[in-house]
């Protein structure tokens, strides 16, 4: 049952004017102005904090020429990926398996059988050896095409902290050149060895275009570290994220807060700088 704001009577079905029948006030727009003042408080503070977040997301993919160039080349190794290492080919009579060493390969070699078909090559006299190395090669491109994928997650989750991230981006693309530079390695000693004829194998230079563009990113993403990134934002935005924090910690109330919560000295919507090297996450209210 609703009761009136002022001198709590109850209201019963029948009291259908906006008058409290008790004390005769209009219950409607009783403390319209209180309840309006503390609303666009409110209002100010949630949107204050949008704005934020927001602006360290954009400073997170944006916020430099940096940024931009790791966000367009975010995708680069698994591009170069597409191009092959080399080739693999396994020939008996009635069958015959091309399987180019590229992402496109790496697909055909886990979804039509070929993992288990050189599996049991392996464990044969006489193609063994030959059916061991194919594995080598195939398991170290899947460590390259693991590690590529990897730099892109962490790309899409860059604001979180922006050091640390960057950090791991660049951490990840040492283990990428590694595994990169281990897999045309294994690929440089099958083709060199003596083959039994039944396998055949040959390089070509896809495995230098991945090692190279995990080298760029890995460069890119120490730089990015070491300079930090500059974050702008709205005039006043951070003393109002401020303000919200003290009230959810109970220090303040909405009573001790002016309305507007922040008044700009001059015009407004001026914008405030921060360096910012890993406070990407932090301070979202």
């Amino acid at each position: 049952m609703a009761k009136c704001p002022k001198c709590n009577h109850k209201l019963r079905v029948i009291d259908w004017k906006p008058e409290c029948p008790n004390c005769g006030v209009n219950v409607i727009y009783y403390d319209f102005e209180k309840q309006f003042y503390i609303d666009a408080k409110h209002a100010e503070l949630d949107a204050a904090k949008i704005r934020v977040k927001w602006a360290r997301v954009k400073a997170a993919f944006i916020g430099n020429r940096l940024l931009v160039a790791r966000l367009s080349l975010c995708l680069a190794p698994l591009l170069a990926a597409l191009l092959p290492f080399g080739r693999i080919r396994f020939a008996i009579p009635l069958f015959e398996k091309n399987l180019p060493v590229s992402l496109i390969g790496l697909y055909s070699f886990f979804t039509d059988g070929s993992l288990d078909y050189f599996g049991a090559l392996k464990a044969t006299n006489i193609l063994g050896t030959n059916a061991a190395q194919a594995l080598r090669v195939m398991f170290g491109l899947t460590a390259v095409a693991g590690i590529a994928f990897a730099i892109f997650a962490l790309q899409l989750l860059c604001f979180i902290s922006f050091r640390k991230m960057s950090l791991l981006m660049a951490g990840a693309s040492l283990l990428g050149i590694a595994a990169a530079a281990w897999t045309v390695a294994q690929m440089l000693r099958f083709s060199a060895a003596p083959l039994d004829g039944l396998f055949t194998a040959n390089t070509l230079y896809g495995g230098y275009a991945v090692v190279l563009m995990f080298g760029v990113l890995a460069a890119l993403n120490f730089a990015i570290a070491k300079k930090g990134i500059e974050i702008r934002y709205k005039e006043g935005d951070l003393y109002r994220v401020e303000i919200a924090r003290k009230l959810k910690r109970k220090e303040l109330t909405l009573d001790d807060i002016p309305q507007p919560v922040y008044q700009p000295a001059g015009s407004g919507g001026q914008e405030q700088r921060q360096e910012s090297g890993e406070q990407g996450g932090e301070g979202n209210g």
